[in-house]
């Protein structure tokens, strides 16, 4: 058993009722058949503006007609920004919410990812969205050894992280958490969104694409306080490894900022 995760990410549209695809189309691998078991998407805004908020549908649609059942309607709830009360505009934080499903998927299956707007906003959002997939859903289990790696990244291109070297006694990784954290003083209409990926010269990992833990919408600068934590969890997976494996970490940001952003990626493994 392999688990895998494929992501996109993209400008949404500003009037109500757009709905806007995220990047291109995605494929799955060939082989299969893949079981999907989760969706997710965050949208942020990428420009500050008072008394507008940010919510709206994740759309998944099957372009190849080879998903059992076809996910149509497709409609999935991305939990909403607030708006604000008055012209101070603070960051504010979207947490990941991965939804739970189950459609078994062909090799080399097409499917779209798309964002419909709720409300007219002033300008385009920032979406990220993504599926999980692999032979069958994994377990949700205790952490038996956990490590990590952590750097800066400013630009919109996908950067090094780091290298995770596994125990000798590793044998199977059985989950991952990344997260973003704002650094410095931020500059305004700045979002920060992202995916990370996994890859090896020592096991086979791709496709290997993973939400951020949390993405953050544009501030207007105002000394507006601080933004309150989501709860944090590791997603869960089941990716074989050979003990001693190394495990290279990359980090893609939508889109680039001014001030660097701190990454942590982290593998659980048993």
């Amino acid at each position: 058993m392999s688990t895998h995760a494929l992501a996109r990410q993209g400008a949404g549209g500003t009037a109500a009722g757009a709905t806007t695809q995220i990047g291109t189309d995605i494929t799955l691998p060939a082989g299969g058949p893949w079981e999907i078991f989760g969706v997710w998407s965050q949208v942020v805004h990428d420009t500050a503006a008072a008394a507008e908020s940010l919510a709206g549908d994740l759309l998944v649609e099957s372009r190849s007609g080879d998903l059992t059942p076809d996910p149509a309607p497709g409609v999935f709830p991305v939990p909403g920004l607030p708006s604000t009360c008055g012209a101070n505009h603070g960051i504010t934080c979207d947490p990941l919410t991965i939804w739970p499903v189950k459609w078994s998927a062909a090799g080399k299956a097409v499917l779209s990812l798309s964002y419909r707007q709720q409300l007219a906003i002033a300008a385009a959002p920032q979406c990220a969205a993504g599926i999980l997939f692999g032979d069958k859903t994994p377990d949700k289990r205790p952490m038996v050894f956990c490590d990590g790696v952590r750097a800066t990244q400013a630009l919109a291109a996908e950067t090094a992280v780091g290298t995770i070297t596994l125990s000798t006694r590793a044998k199977v990784i059985t989950g991952i958490f990344a997260d973003i954290t704002v650094d410095g003083v931020w500059t305004v209409d700045e979002a920060f969104i992202g995916t990370v990926r996994l890859g090896s010269s020592d096991v086979q990992l791709p496709p290997a694409q993973y939400p951020l833990a949390r993405a953050y919408s544009a501030g207007d600068g105002t000394l507006v306080g601080q933004i309150p934590n989501p709860v944090f969890t590791f997603i869960p997976v089941d990716i074989p490894v050979a003990g001693g494996a190394r495990i290279d970490t990359f980090i893609d940001l939508g889109i680039a900022v001014t001030v660097p952003v701190t990454v942590g990626i982290y593998l659980a493994y048993e």
